[in-house]
């Protein structure tokens, strides 16, 4: 009787090992509705570069319907499955493995400011490490200007840099 039961439980932990081992994936504290509230509306930027005037330019960011707006490295893909106790996840696309992260691709879009920016490529991505919301790390693409900024979850403002695209000088970055 005692062999039965020892066959039984190794039985049914092999036909079903994640109650021994755990869900597959890490269970994430917040979804799509949070990172909207904090990063969809009205950006105003001034990018003043390294020896030049300062622009403006106001963008409204939403939440990105195609993975097509990402800024996420092409090298991640599907084809990377999550690793156990790690988790990456993007709002649109599947990431990298062994990462919590989450990835929200934005649609950028002009609204009024320097006229040179009208026809310029827009893209960004709002990426928040861990299982809880805490900061994130907003970052957009706006004609040959990389901007990163980052968000908390109260929707505060903290640091604002220009990225490492090649361009120097100061940024400005208000929302709401």
């Amino acid at each position: 009787m005692r062999n039965l039961a020892w066959l039984l439980a190794a039985a049914f932990f092999l036909l079903n090992p994640n109650l021994a081992c755990g869900p597959d994936e890490p269970e994430f504290q917040y979804g799509a509705t949070e990172m909207r509230k904090v990063v969809e509306g009205e950006w105003a930027l001034t990018i003043t570069p390294a020896g030049g005037s300062a622009m403006q330019v106001v963008v409204h960011l939403a939440q990105a319907t195609s993975a097509g707006v990402s800024l996420a490295a092409p090298e991640q893909s599907q084809l990377i499955r999550s690793a156990y106790a790690c988790g990456t996840r993007t709002l649109v696309r599947g990431a990298a493995a062994c990462a919590a992260l989450t990835q929200m691709p934005l649609a950028v879009s002009y609204v009024s400011g320097e006229a040179a920016f009208a026809s310029e490529p827009m893209s960004g991505v709002f990426t928040v490490g861990g299982l809880t919301f805490g900061p994130g790390e907003l970052e957009l693409k706006i004609g040959p200007y990389q901007i990163l900024t980052q968000v908390r979850a109260d929707g505060s403002l903290g640091d604002s840099r220009l990225g490492p695209l090649g361009t120097t000088g100061t940024l400005v970055v208000t929302h709401g």
